[in-house]
């Protein structure tokens, strides 16, 4: 079809026949139209030809398996991972089965458009693709990835460094939700691999492993589809052994030296002050150091409240001195050095007062939801044990399906077509 283009003309001649120009104005609109409807039509064209959405929503069931969980970025928030997730889904009524292996490899054929979304750069990614009969005769198509690669992970660091954080994926689908539903594995369970966690030192890994399924928006495209989301995510808690030892223990030590000052007498207000000041820089020389291992965040966590609070503690000790030293200059020694005494006892007590209600928080907070994780790992054992019972009478083409961590021969997918 050819398209009507207005021959140009100069503005003294479109002053002297505004018809024209009205002519002209309209035939551009038309075509304007034409163009932007052409391609609409071009682009649906191309989708549909790569691929043929089903007629009703896809139920697709995903597993998720962490191999191997690498560093833990306090820092930058982020951590290493190799993984591998599993999709299973009936093919939607209208396809045809496929009698070649290699067919379900194409994507032509209908699949679920799986991705990550927090992967951190590019990831190493193997997919693979095969499909086994159930007992009433329908076809599965199962799509198995590996990914090795860094993921982003927006840490929570408020319980810092007696914290429990979560290592999750988002793993989301191009399709909107209305053609895809991604749901939770129900044959097998996710899992994580202890044993090759890098980070054993500082870190405690969890077993079980959470889903959540949820909805999402693609921010960098002008459509207003809601996209299917599925967050799965392991847990990881703190060892804050070398916080404790190395941090809290020395912040403690220099906080009680402050109660050493007391020693000096009440008329010797500057030898007080000049041990009071050192002492307080070097809480602030401590803080810096503290804050090179967290990222720059804006609350504090239980660690830079500790260091705080220990640092006003000897700003208060300070004042107290320069007030024991404004008493001495009155001639008001025997009242100083009455009220020092008492102000030393009381400096004692609300400091160990202080120190026992921030151990019992830690203890209910921090250390409550260790708790709730022990609990957690124990009933991801007891629902393991019912799924091995539950399958241990069928066939053993579920531990076959196992083994799909690592990429099948052709020879096995060739005996799982062969069912088809």
């Amino acid at each position: 079809m050819n398209i009507l283009v207005p021959q140009s003309s100069s503005e003294s001649d479109y002053n002297d026949d505004n018809n024209n120009g009205i002519c002209d104005a309209t035939i551009l609109e038309a075509n304007f139209v034409f163009v932007r409807s052409l391609s609409n039509r071009i682009r649906m064209e191309r989708t549909i030809k790569f691929q043929t959405s089903p007629t009703e929503k896809v139920k697709v069931y995903i597993r998720l398996v962490f191999l191997k969980i690498g560093e833990i970025n306090t820092l930058k928030e982020k951590y290493a991972a190799d993984i591998f997730y599993q999709a299973r889904w009936q093919l939607p009524p209208g396809h045809q089965k496929i009698s070649r292996i290699a067919d379900y490899n194409k994507d032509s054929v209908w699949h679920p458009q799986l991705y990550i979304e927090n992967v951190l750069g590019d990831a190493k990614e193997d997919v693979w693709r095969y499909a086994e009969t159930n007992s009433d005769g329908k076809i599965s198509v199962f799509e198995c990835r590996r990914v090795k690669g860094v993921f982003i992970e927006n840490l929570e660091l408020q319980h810092f460094p007696f914290d429990t954080q979560e290592l999750s994926l988002t793993i989301s689908s191009e399709l909107s939700e209305l053609e895809v539903d991604l749901v939770e594995e129900t044959e097998e369970l996710s899992s994580v691999n202890k044993q090759s966690f890098v980070d054993e030192q500082e870190w405690r890994l969890y077993e079980h492993v959470e889903m959540f399924p949820k909805v999402s928006t693609k921010e960098y495209t002008s459509s207003r589809d809601r996209h299917p989301t599925m967050l799965v995510m392991c847990h990881a808690a703190r060892r804050p052994g070398f916080f404790i030892w190395n941090i809290f223990l020395i912040m403690l030590l220099i906080t009680l030296l402050s109660f050493a000052t007391f020693a000096v007498s009440t008329d010797l207000t500057q030898n007080r002050l000049q041990l009071s000041f050192t002492l307080m820089l070097t809480g602030v020389a401590f803080k810096f150091v503290v804050n090179q291992s967290l990222p720059r965040i804006s609350y504090l966590t239980y660690l830079d409240k500790y260091i705080l609070s220990s640092m006003v503690y000897i700003c208060v000790v300070c004042i107290w001195h320069s007030v024991i030293g404004r008493l001495h200059a009155a001639h008001m020694d025997k009242l100083a050095r009455d009220l020092d005494l008492k102000a030393l006892l009381c400096f004692l007590t609300t400091y160990v007062l202080a120190h026992f209600i921030f151990g019992t928080w830690i203890y209910q907070k921090s250390w409550g939801r260790r708790r709730l994780m022990k609990r957690k790992d124990e009933m991801f054992k007891e629902k393991l044990e019912a799924i091995i019972q539950a399958i241990g009478k069928k066939d053993s083409m579920l531990k076959k399906r196992r083994q799909s961590i690592r990429k099948p021969t052709s020879s096995i997918i060739k005996k799982s077509f062969e069912s088809v």
